[in-house]
């Protein structure tokens, strides 16, 4: 079971990282396009839109693949001074907690990106649904990672490297 949610982390770890470096990439060619155009005397108004939803994206993805390479800033210091069952009782209810916390946001977020079906943007004329449906992706890959690492610190006997953050 272990292996198995190892996996199915690893491999959405990859696909998070992949898309947060697409979106990054698009929007930085995006926003240089819009600083370009305004020295030519053109105007592209979409630029400015299409930046913003980039980056509400990015955050979310990346935030995603931030917690598959434990790249989440913590203060391991507290937990690593405990006694190490305490410890590792303390790490097992913060992976609980995160997870419960990322299943409300998967729920209230899917709803939401739902709910903007009809929702077009101001400029770009397309349903806000397609944007805002990354947002509970991103939180659906976060359980995944979240599960992976509870699996993970369940079955081993310590918690050196098993703590959400570096």
């Amino acid at each position: 079971m272990v292996k198995v949610l190892d996996r199915i982390s690893w491999v959405l770890g990859k696909i998070a990282t992949y898309m947060a470096t697409i979106i990054l990439i698009s929007v930085f060619l995006v926003i240089s396009l819009g600083v370009v155009a305004r020295f030519t005397s053109l105007r592209f108004s979409w630029t400015e839109e299409f930046a913003r939803w980039g980056l509400v994206s990015l955050t979310y993805v990346g935030a995603s693949a931030a917690l598959r390479n434990k790249q989440h800033s913590g203060v391991n210091l507290v937990i690593n001074s405990l006694p190490a069952k305490i410890g590792k009782i303390v790490v097992v209810v913060a992976y609980l907690a995160l997870m419960f916390s990322v299943v409300y946001f998967f729920l209230n977020s899917y709803e939401a990106a739902i709910k903007a079906t009809r929702i077009r943007g101001d400029i770009i004329p397309i349903s806000m649904k397609y944007v805002k449906l990354l947002i509970p992706t991103s939180f659906g890959m976060m359980f995944f990672h979240l599960a992976s690492g509870l699996a993970d610190l369940l079955s081993s006997k310590g918690i050196a490297g098993k703590t959400i953050s570096v």
